[in-house]
């Protein structure tokens, strides 16, 4: 029996070792792709070898991380919460854009301009303590369920992407969220759901507002919003990170910037643009995607992602 047992033991702590780290990922190259790289910018006596501290990588979140269709989760709370206001007499129903956003008329939005019609839908949300909207967004996230697939949004993470960014967490790398959603409302879940701290999200921010009242700090939201999309990302990462990615994950042309500054650095590495080509585990689109694609065309350490291809598993959860 004893003998036994130590043979079995043997056998759990091989299989431990040998186990795939990212099982939800299909062979082929890809895979590779990633195992490799990983493997030689972590191996110390490699040409390719890159330092602990140097590891920095990012990912995109709506469409790169978790599914951003048929609407941006981060968008819809942010409606929700303007529609509480007007029912609170704070926001005018009846006025552009708040009429279009809550009628969800996306052409009145496209011509009153998608930008300004996100400027005046966040400047709804000043003097709101920034505590009460991260708690807000929790409640919502708590409340509200994804239109097709019928579970929570944080449900809807890909398990890919989940599984790379625990390999890379585990091979030494700082992983930072870098998204045009709006800051507080992914970072009201990030540490719980992601494993990642709120102080390494990086999204669309507000600028708050400091004050004293009655001899209490608070922080409010003003009305500034800074966006976080295309050519800011890169620059928003050296803000915050001050280093060069030297991993970038994104889905779209909003990404393009932030992976082609990761892919053009002294170090070797790598950046993968999430195609969205699986129509019956999740959904089908290429609006937007020309200059990323472009990427992958112009650069060795630059690969596609074919979700229908790629992945044996796109979410712990099937579609109804």
């Amino acid at each position: 029996m004893r003998i036994l047992t130590t043979f079995c033991l043997l056998l759990l702590l091989s299989g431990t070792a040998t186990a795939d780290p990212l099982p939800s990922w299909a062979e082929g190259q890809t895979k590779s792709a990633i195992t490799e790289w990983l493997a030689a910018i972590t191996d110390p006596g490699h040409a390719d070898f890159i330092p602990a501290i140097d590891r920095i990588a990012v990912f995109d979140n709506d469409g790169t991380s978790w599914c951003e269709r048929p609407g941006y989760a981060a968008s819809e709370f942010q409606v929700s919460l303007a529609r509480s206001l007007a029912e609170q007499g704070v926001v005018d129903a009846e006025a552009m854009p708040f009429k279009a956003w809550f009628a969800n008329d996306r052409d009145a939005l496209r011509k009153f301009g998608y930008g300004e019609a996100y400027v005046q839908m966040n400047a709804a949300f000043a003097g709101m303590p920034v505590a009460a909207y991260r708690d807000s967004a929790r409640a919502w996230l708590a409340r509200t369920l994804h239109e097709d697939f019928k579970v929570a949004h944080t449900d809807l993470y890909y398990l890919g992407m989940l599984e790379l960014k625990d390999l890379l967490i585990n091979n030494g790398f700082d992983v930072w969220i870098v998204t045009g959603a709006a800051q507080g409302f992914v970072r009201s879940y990030s540490e719980e759901v992601l494993g990642i701290p709120p102080g390494q999200v990086i999204g669309t921010w507000t600028q708050p507002v400091y004050h004293e009242v009655d001899g209490v700090g608070v922080l409010v939201r003003g009305a500034e919003q800074n966006y976080n999309g295309h050519e800011n990302k890169p620059a928003a990462i050296e803000t915050r990170i001050g280093k060069r990615p030297i991993f970038a994950a994104g889905n779209s042309n909003n990404d393009q910037p932030m992976m082609r500054w990761a892919v053009s650095g002294q170090y070797r590495a790598l950046a993968l643009w999430i195609h969205h080509d699986d129509k019956e585990r999740e959904y089908e689109y290429d609006r937007g995607t020309g200059k990323i694609a472009q990427l992958v065309k112009d650069h060795t350490a630059a690969f596609e992602v074919s979700i229908k291809n790629d992945w044996v598993r796109v979410f712990g959860v099937q579609r109804p």
